[in-house]
């Protein structure tokens, strides 16, 4: 058990999640479906981080983040589609899809020490 406070690829996830939000809060009407779905994906990235900081073995530790990686996932794939349908500007967009990127090695490599 941890203190996910102290985790960085927390902070990189926290920090993606509130960038997703005020994204959002500029996004082109419509598609309301698509920006929630974009909105919770991105939220769950660093809730299931804390969550896997929270437990008492490495391996339920690497099943959150694990999870995390496929919300990482997930809001990478409603990026593009944000920004392919012009719901999002294509410059924040890119800015967002940089972000999750690295989010997403980040994940990866912890996961490797974990050696999950």
């Amino acid at each position: 058990m941890q203190d996910f406070t102290k985790l960085r690829v927390w902070h990189e996830a926290h920090a993606f999640a509130v960038a997703i939000d005020r994204a959002l809060a500029t996004a082109a009407r419509g598609r309301a479906d698509l920006l929630n779905q974009l909105r919770r994906s991105a939220e769950s990235i660093p809730a299931n981080i804390a969550e896997g900081a929270g437990q008492l073995t490495d391996p339920q530790f690497a099943r959150f983040l694990a999870v995390a990686l496929g919300s990482t996932t997930e809001s990478t794939n409603h990026l593009m589609l944000a920004r392919d349908t012009r719901v999002i500007g294509t410059s924040t967009a890119e800015e967002l899809l940089a972000h999750s990127g690295r989010i997403r090695g980040m994940l990866i490599n912890l996961l490797k020490r974990l050696k999950y």
